[in-house]
């Protein structure tokens, strides 16, 4: 089983950027070629990552979230995953190059130095830490989605601002498209946040009795919550939209990828090698 784990560790970063190419081959050159395959190829990615997952977790007998790096392909996997079923509901399946260019490097780098830990901690035995991981990945995948969506607002805003009528503006959706795209995914992320928090509460003194509610990742994970809810309450009683939405979305994942970045490293806790 270890060989085909070892297969599937690197032949899975080349399905992504070969994924991300096709997404890029229709969308800047209008390859009708690609166009037809994209899709299949995504859900190839998808479901040889998942059996990855499923037997590393055999292999090594813990969930793949024992290290950032870890992590990291998760997050590529989710946000990839993310992407395709935002492709199905709303049939907006011409922006996948941009999100899935993302993902491919997030795989690639885990693939590459994720290290391979054996055996499991037994506090990754609880099935409320299982939901309190499966939250956190959807919210942080939808709030890279936002942050996506938003970034392509503003480049179509700035290309209709010019008048610069070129293959990104003739094949980006609509500006009020990318808005709600935007705003629908900052919404997912931010309920799935809460049940983070909500699910931490709980199970934070379980695993951790002597922990500190001032730890780094706490006060982070509350500082994102808080960034988050202002830009949703700025929009319901404030009336902001279109471009003021698209640059908050932008801000907020940065604000929290560096927030996430810090917190890891001076956290007390988080850590399960």
């Amino acid at each position: 089983m270890l060989f085909i784990i070892t297969v599937l560790q690197y032949l899975i970063p080349l399905l992504y950027f070969a994924t991300a190419w096709r997404y890029g081959r229709e969308f800047f050159n209008n390859d009708l070629r690609s166009g037809k395959l994209k899709s299949s190829y995504l859900g190839v990615s998808l479901l040889l990552h998942f059996v990855f997952f499923i037997l590393r977790t055999a292999e090594l007998q813990h969930i793949p979230v024992t290290s950032s790096l870890e992590l990291l392909g998760v997050i590529g996997f989710t946000l990839a995953g993310a992407y395709i079923f935002t492709e199905i509901i709303s049939h907006v399946k011409n922006t996948g190059f941009f999100v899935l260019a993302i993902s491919s490097v997030l795989v690639t780098i885990s693939s590459l130095f994720a290290p391979n830990h054996y055996g499991m901690n037994d506090v990754l035995q609880s099935e409320l830490l299982a939901f309190h991981i499966v939250s956190a990945l959807l919210g942080y995948s939808a709030f890279a989605l936002s942050a996506i969506y938003g970034l392509l607002y503003i480049i179509l805003y700035n290309k209709l601002r010019s008048k610069t009528f070129d293959n990104i503006y003739r094949n980006l959706p609509n500006l009020e498209s990318l808005e709600s795209l935007t705003f629908k995914s900052t919404l997912v992320g931010f309920v799935a946040l809460t049940f983070v928090i909500v699910v931490g509460f709980i199970w934070l003194p379980q695993a951790f009795p002597d922990i500190s509610y001032g730890d780094a990742k706490v006060l982070g994970t509350f500082f994102i919550w808080m960034l988050y809810a202002i830009g949703l309450a700025a929009k319901k009683f404030l009336g902001f939209q279109g471009k003021k939405i698209a640059l908050l979305s932008i801000f907020g994942f940065v604000i929290t990828f560096l927030s996430m970045a810090l917190s890891n490293v001076i956290s007390g806790f988080h850590k399960f090698y």
